[in-house]
């Protein structure tokens, strides 16, 4: 150590030019540190910039998804009580058979195609409670498919039995007696409707068959069909309200940011 120190001290040109070298190294060294920190940041920013887009186009998609469902199911449900509500005015209406059928198989078809784009988006619960209101829908459309236009002729005879016209009043309370009749033959139901003007063709012909069902039992089952349609249409409410998270009167959250 002795000697190193006598050397320096006789040669002060090479001390002069070792502390140069050393300062010289030490830079570099420390440029390299320096640029090596650097970009284990900007990775590290680059690294968190592509977290923070994942999350939020996560989120986006999330409430977008939130906003189909929500569309969706609005939908079916209108698209499923349009075509309730044709099924239960054949119970009152006296329109012609063709006019009631095309109404019946359009508001059919949008509800079929409103459940099918329900199950391309929401959970299988919400899915299965959909199709079971557009089961219960048409079991409840069959049964006013085929009782309704008896019980839409009795409104319609019931309405004409109140008619200004003298003429027409006093064929259709004769029709009415004779209907009212559970003896009289299918020939003189027969007559006795034809006779009154501004019954259909359809409503003299359901008319005219013998009483295999009461009144009062078609009345009975088409409130039993609606009674079943609330019943399964409650059940969508509740799975769709459980999937769309309304008790938390908030769109869903988005997902959680994972930590590095």
């Amino acid at each position: 150590m002795t000697a190193f120190r006598q050397y320096f001290e006789d040669n002060p040109d090479v001390f002069a030019a070792l502390v140069a070298a050393v300062a010289i190294l030490g830079g570099l060294l420390g440029s390299v540190i320096g640029a090596r920190i650097q970009a284990n940041g900007g990775r590290d920013q680059a690294a968190a910039a592509r977290e923070a887009a994942r999350i939020a186009a996560e989120a986006q998609r999330v409430a977008a998804l939130w906003n189909v469902r929500q569309a969706q199911i609005a939908e079916f449900v209108r698209s499923a009580r349009e075509l309730t509500a044709v099924c239960e005015g054949m119970y009152r209406s006296d329109d012609d058979a063709e006019s009631r059928r095309a109404r019946v198989d359009a508001a059919s078809r949008e509800m079929v195609l409103r459940e099918a784009e329900i199950r391309l988006v929401a959970p299988a619960k919400v899915a299965d409670a959909a199709s079971e209101v557009t089961r219960a829908t048409k079991k409840a459309c069959l049964g006013a498919m085929r009782w309704g236009p008896l019980a839409g002729g009795r409104v319609a005879l019931k309405r004409l039995c109140n008619s200004e016209d003298d003429a027409v009043r006093h064929e259709a309370r004769a029709a009415m007696r004779v209907l009212d009749d559970e003896s009289s033959s299918r020939t003189a139901r027969r007559q006795a409707l034809s006779a009154v003007e501004g019954l259909s063709g359809e409503h003299v012909r359901r008319l005219s068959e013998p009483p295999t069902k009461p009144t009062q039992r078609i009345v009975e089952g088409m409130r039993a069909h609606q009674r079943e349609v609330d019943s399964k249409m409650t059940k969508l409410f509740n799975a769709a309200r459980e999937m769309l998270r309304s008790e938390d009167d908030v769109a869903p959250a988005a997902p959680e940011q994972r930590r590095r």
